[in-house]
């Protein structure tokens, strides 16, 4: 073990062969001056991901792991393998479909541990034009979701009440206390995720940062979206690689979070209906678009 890490990144892949390597050199280009290691958990790749990556270390060194799952276990569970194998004081969960910029781990690191009731925190999310991606999100109640599938968050994009949930009223460049941002690059301190168990495994791909978040937050402790340290990320590439299967899976995620948090009989099962029907029409729309 090497207790005197300051950070552990932990990359999961899942045929990632077109995103990794750039990933993987833009975080030994921007770490700074923080000790750190790579934990690469690979989800059964059968394209060149694993080979990339073997390669690339042959190339550079840095300190890392690599744990090849002969199975895909799933998103949130390959993450609880990757914390578990980690060495570091604190925890930075990365999209393989990242570019880190400018010392953005540095950064995050320092003010996350500039206070104690800081848990979390978050960089500024960009698309690869450089413009601002929506990364921050309020706790989801039944009236967010119905905002959502009856397309009055879409209608009213900048209201705080039918679009709250997706924060898109939010202009994403200051620095503010947030219910929860995106995954795809969020540190935790290593004390916290000990103190409310890591992730939680009934998720097998969304909403599992959406359920730790609200474990830290019902701790009492804060979440920080900090736009000073900037990352770019490739929204969707995940989700696009077998797109019917993960709108299912979203669905049994979404319906799995609220059935830990909000579960009312009659709520709930209106929101199963309505994500079903959702799920049928979204399905429909992608295979018209093919």
């Amino acid at each position: 073990m090497h207790d005197n890490i300051d950070l552990s990144v932990i990359i999961v892949t899942w045929n990632s062969e077109k995103e990794i390597i750039v990933c993987l050199d833009s975080i030994i280009e921007s770490v700074g001056s923080i000790s750190y290691e790579i934990v690469i958990v690979d989800n059964n790749s059968f394209d060149n991901t694993l080979q990339l990556i073997q390669n690339f270390s042959k190339k550079k060194f840095f300190q890392h792991k690599l744990i090849s799952n002969k199975e895909n276990s799933g998103f949130t569970k390959g993450c609880n393998t990757g914390i578990k194998e980690s060495s570091g004081k604190n925890i930075l969960l990365l999209n393989p479909d990242t570019k880190i910029l400018d010392f953005a781990p540095e950064r995050l690191l320092f003010k996350l541990n500039s206070d104690d009731k800081n848990a979390a925190i978050a960089p500024q999310l960009l698309n690869e034009d450089g413009t601002i991606q929506i990364s921050c999100r309020t706790f989801p109640g039944y009236f967010d979701m119905f905002c959502e599938l009856s397309l009055l968050s879409l209608l009213l994009p900048k209201s705080k009440t039918f679009a709250r949930w997706k924060m898109n009223y939010f202009s994403h460049d200051e620095q503010v206390r947030v219910d929860q941002p995106m995954a795809a690059a969020l540190m935790v301190k290593k004390s916290v995720l000990d103190e409310i168990d890591n992730l939680d495994e009934r998720y097998f791909m969304f909403f599992n940062d959406v359920d730790l978040c609200r474990k830290i937050y019902d701790k009492g402790y804060k979440i920080i979206f900090y736009p000073n340290a900037k990352i770019i990320h490739q929204k969707g590439v995940s989700i696009y690689k077998n797109r019917v299967r993960m709108i299912k899976l979203w669905n049994e995620d979404c319906l799995s979070y609220f059935r830990k948090y909000h579960y009312n009989f009659f709520l709930y099962n209106w929101l199963s209906i309505s994500l079903k029907l959702s799920e049928y029409l979204r399905i429909l729309l992608y295979k018209l678009k093919k």
